[in-house]
């Protein structure tokens, strides 16, 4: 899509100046600071898991995910968050944009592959307005750090796709992987899905306590709720149930990380896109090797919450090789 004129539409970098910095020599060496940091892992993940908060709290954990990255022969990026501010069901949300600013320089959208997909079926893949584009931070938040990653790379800075998702049932969910899975297959076609993990608080709608840090006995806090010296903290317990989550998506199995949301109610706000995935995954999983599975890199949260009146946030990187 071109504006009236003809010149490239370019989704601005709304959060620039606020959830991170607009400076680009500042940004430039805030990442490098985060990328030195972060561990180095196994070559060769084409398949990554991130944050997209703030980069003052998130910035080390997403820079884990893109240490793990491999842009080797890489040509194009799908990229799979939630919806903050619509809901939507029926359909993803993709972009109509040619470019996602950057403070680091621009990332190009692969418009051919997104018009691709929508004439396949255009009630499943729509173009969001603009306004609804820039409101949305789950892709911005990784887009400096795959320019970053990429940019002296043998290819440079691959094509992106973005994949807006709302509401869903496991059927819709099937029925996109299906339409993804060719793109899969493709080794040059890289996945990024943009998760934080627990958002815990009366804010969030979401007070779910676990003493044990077994999911067999979850209770809800209360303001009034007291909390037994014997029993975990609270951000002990989000630690748990997150824990639990990366546990379970890493067996690989679609069917026991749906099992898991329903059975805790976790508020993992890419739990869809993170789904979505795993039945892209699931067939190409190896029993021998383990190939393809989840490795974790990370966990940090936003705050160690030991009131329910505290809230928190929790993030985690992690990264598969296909």
């Amino acid at each position: 899509m071109s504006t009236s004129n003809g010149t490239p539409l370019v989704r601005a970098a709304t959060h620039a100046g606020s959830w991170y910095t607009g400076s680009q020599s500042r940004l430039n060496s805030q990442l490098d600071t985060f990328l030195a940091k972060a561990p180095p892992t196994v070559s060769g993940a084409r398949v990554v898991i991130g944050p997209h908060a703030g980069y003052s709290y998130a910035g080390p954990t997403l820079a884990q995910t893109y240490k793990a990255f491999d842009p080797t022969n890489i040509k194009r990026v799908f990229i799979m968050g939630p919806s903050h501010h619509v809901y939507f069901k029926g359909s993803v949300w993709t972009t109509g944009c040619d470019f996602y600013e950057t403070p680091l320089g621009n990332v190009k959208v692969d418009t051919d592959v997104i018009n691709e997909l929508v004439s396949k079926d255009s009630k499943m893949f729509k173009k969001m307005t603009l306004d609804a584009d820039e409101d949305e931070h789950s892709f911005e938040m990784h887009m400096p750090f795959l320019y970053k990653v990429t940019h002296g790379s043998s290819n440079g800075v691959p094509t992106i796709i973005p994949i807006m998702v709302s509401g869903t049932d496991e059927k819709f969910e099937k029925k996109l992987a299906d339409y993804l899975r060719p793109y899969f297959d493709d080794d040059s076609n890289a996945f990024i899905i943009s998760t934080d993990f627990c958002h815990w608080g009366s804010r969030f709608g979401y007070t779910a306590y676990t003493p044990d840090g077994t999911i067999e006995n979850i209770r809800e806090l209360s303001y009034r709720s007291k909390i037994p010296s014997s029993s975990l903290k609270i951000y002990e317990s989000i630690e748990a149930l997150d824990k639990k989550a990366m546990e379970v998506a890493s067996t690989g199995s679609y069917a026991k990380f749906k099992k898991y949301i329903y059975a805790t109610e976790n508020t993992i706000c890419g739990a869809k896109p993170l789904s979505i995935l795993m039945a892209l995954m699931e067939p190409s999983l190896s029993e021998d090797t383990k190939d393809g599975q989840f490795k974790w890199i990370g966990y940090t949260q936003s705050s160690q919450v030991v009131s329910p009146s505290d809230s928190s946030v929790s993030y985690a990187s992690g990264y598969a090789v296909i």
